[in-house]
C-alpha cells in the first residue's frame, strides 16, 4: 500500500512539474510547416510557404485585413490624385528596424526600387512607374494611369520594406532577414527549423509570443502526430485524412478556412502537343475532379471548372467544360488529329496531396490513351523548374488577393518566367486584363473581368481541379488565431490563454 501511495505521489509531483513547466512556457510557440523555403528573401520567390515567414519579419506600406481589404500598415494613410496617377503615403514615425535604426521614406524607396529588378516578383512591382521620398516620412508613388491593383501589390511580400543601408551594403537577406516585423530572426537550422524572438520594439506593440520556432515536417500525418504529442502548437496544411482525429481531441482545435486558392494541373502551353487547346480540353474533360477531391483532400474542397477562383469579382464558368466526360475528351483528341499514345506528360509534385491528385489523373488519362508519369521534387527545385518552363505539367495552386492580381500573375504574358507557368501569351487577353486594372468604376471593372475570364476559359491553358479548404490545427489554449482566405495569418496577434 505504501508503494502504491508513493507511486501516486511521484506521479502527482511529475504532473505538477509538467503543468508548471507548460505554464512557464506560455510565451513560446512551435509551428509545423510542410515545406522548407529555399531562402528567406522577400523578393526571391512567389511561394506562400515563404510568404508566411516574410510576414513574421517584415511589413509593407499596406497589409490585408481579414476581409482581404488592403489597409495601412507602415503607412498611416494615403491620398490619390484626381487623375489616379499620383499616390501619396504618409509613414508612421518612430518605426524601427530589427537593427535599431529608424525606418524612413528613403528605406521604402530603396526597397521598392530594388524589388523592381527581381524577376520572381515582377508582377507585384510593375504597378508603379516611379517612387520617391518627398520628405523623411512621405513617399510618392507614380502609376501609369489609375491602377486598382496597386494597394494589393503594396501589401505583398515583394514590396515589404528593408533597411536601405543594409541593401546598399550587400547584406544577405536570403539567410538573415532584417525588417520592421513583429519577430526577429535568430537562427536557421537548415533542414530542420528556423528560430525567431519577439521584436519588443514592434510599432504595433510587442507580441505576446516571445519565442517562435518554425519547424519543417514534410509528411502530413507526422505533422498531426507531433501536434497531438504536444511537440508543436500549430500545424500548417493539416492532411485532410487526419482531420477526424484532431476534431475528436479536446486538447486541439481544427481550423477550416474556405479559401480563394485554386489548385490545378498546370500545362505548359509551349510544349508541343499542349500548344493545341484541343489536347488541353481533352485532358480537362478526362479528369474526374470529384475523385481528385476525394483522394487528394478527403472530400474537403470544391470542384473547380473555371480558370480563376470562384468568389472573386468577374469569375464565371462560362466558356469552359463543366463535367467529367470521357467521350467528349475523345472528341477533342479527334479534333486534334494526333496519336494520344505519343503525348508525353510528366506531372511534377512536391507533396503528398499533390501526388494523390496526380495518381487519380494518371488513371483517368489512360482511359483516353495518354500515358502520363509522376515526378517528385522538393519545393525549391519544383519552383525553379516550373518557373523556367522546364516542365510539361505539374500539380500546383495559386492564391491571390484579388481577381486582377490573379489574372496578372497567372495569365498575363509579362508573368512568363514567374507565376504564369502555363506560359499563356495572348495580346488580346493581356490588353483586357490591363483595361480591367485601370477601370475607375466597379461596374466597368466587373464587366471587363468577366469578359477576360470567358476568353481564358475557352482557351483552357491549364486544368482547374478544386478550390480547397485551408486546413490548420492548434493547441486548444492558443488564442487570437485567425486566417485570411489567402492563407496569411498574423502570429503577432496570438497569445496563450
Amino acid at each position: 500500500m505504501k508503494k502504491i501511495l508513493s507511486l501516486i505521489l511521484v506521479l502527482a509531483m511529475a504532473f505538477s512539474v509538467s503543468v508548471t513547466a507548460a505554464a512557464a512556457d506560455k510565451d513560446t510557440l512551435v509551428v509545423a510547416a510542410p515545406d522548407e523555403s529555399a531562402n528567406l528573401s522577400t523578393t526571391g520567390h512567389d511561394a506562400l510557404q515563404t510568404a508566411y515567414l516574410n510576414v513574421l519579419s517584415y511589413n509593407g506600406l499596406m497589409k490585408l485585413d481579414y476581409t482581404m481589404t488592403p489597409v495601412p500598415d507602415l503607412a498611416e494613410d494615403y491620398t490619390v490624385s484626381e487623375d489616379g496617377c499620383t499616390w501619396t503615403f504618409h509613414l508612421r514615425q518612430g518605426v524601427k528596424f530589427h537593427d535599431g535604426t529608424e525606418m524612413t521614406a528613403d528605406d521604402v524607396v530603396a526597397s521598392m526600387i530594388a524589388a523592381q529588378s527581381e524577376p520572381n516578383v515582377a508582377n507585384f512591382t510593375h504597378d508603379y512607374t516611379a517612387v520617391e521620398a518627398t520628405d523623411p516620412y512621405t513617399v510618392t508613388i507614380t502609376t501609369d494611369g489609375y491602377n486598382s491593383n496597386l494597394l494589393y501589390s503594396l501589401a505583398n511580400h515583394a514590396n515589404f520594406v528593408l533597411p536601405k543601408a543594409l541593401l546598399e551594403s550587400g547584406h544577405n537577406f536570403n539567410e538573415e532577414p532584417v525588417g520592421t516585423g513583429a519577430f526577429k530572426f535568430v537562427k536557421w537550422n537548415h533542414g530542420d527549423s528556423i528560430e525567431f524572438v519577439a521584436n519588443e520594439d514592434y510599432y504595433a506593440g510587442a507580441p505576446a509570443i516571445k519565442k517562435l520556432t518554425w519547424r519543417f515536417i514534410p509528411e502530413g500525418t507526422s505533422r498531426s502526430l507531433v501536434l497531438e504529442a504536444g511537440e508543436v502548437d500549430f500545424v500548417i496544411d493539416v492532411d485532410a485524412a487526419n482531420m477526424a482525429g484532431i476534431e475528436n481531441n479536446p486538447d486541439l482545435n481544427m481550423i477550416v478556412v474556405d479559401s480563394i486558392s485554386l489548385q490545378f494541373l498546370n500545362l505548359n502551353d509551349e510544349k508541343g502537343f499542349l500548344a493545341d487547346e484541343n489536347v488541353r480540353k481533352a485532358i480537362n474533360c478526362a479528369i474526374n475532379k470529384e475523385a481528385v477531391v476525394q483522394i487528394a483532400e478527403n472530400g474537403h474542397a470544391m470542384v473547380a471548372y473555371a480558370q480563376t477562383p470562384i468568389g472573386f469579382v468577374g469569375a464565371t464558368t462560362e466558356g469552359c467544360d463543366t463535367e467529367y466526360n470521357v467521350d467528349k475528351a475523345k472528341e477533342y483528341l479527334e479534333a486534334w488529329g494526333g496519336d494520344p499514345a505519343e503525348i508525353e506528360l510528366a506531372i511534377i509534385c512536391s507533396n503528398d496531396a499533390k501526388k494523390r491528385a496526380a495518381e487519380v489523373i494518371l488513371a483517368n488519362l489512360k482511359d483516353i490513351g495518354i500515358n502520363a508519369t509522376i515526378e517528385q521534387m522538393d519545393l525549391a527545385t519544383y519552383l525553379d523548374v516550373t518557373a523556367a518552363g522546364n516542365h510539361t505539367g505539374f500539380i500546383g495552386g495559386y492564391t491571390a488577393s484579388s481577381m486582377i492580381q490573379y489574372l496578372m500573375l497567372n495569365f498575363h504574358s509579362s508573368a512568363i518566367g514567374a507565376a504564369n507557368k502555363s506560359r499563356l501569351n495572348d495580346p488580346e487577353i493581356d490588353a483586357k486584363i490591363e483595361a480591367a486594372a485601370s477601370a475607375r468604376t466597379t461596374e466597368e471593372m466587373s464587366a471587363l473581368l468577366e469578359e477576360v475570364n470567358i476568353m481564358i476559359n475557352k482557351k483552357c491553358p491549364q486544368v482547374s481541379l478544386y478550390q480547397n479548404q485551408k486546413l490548420y490545427a492548434s493547441a486548444a489554449g492558443l488564442a487570437g488565431v485567425n486566417v485570411l482566405p489567402n492563407g496569411y495569418f498574423y502570429v503577432s496577434e496570438w497569445y496563450w490563454e
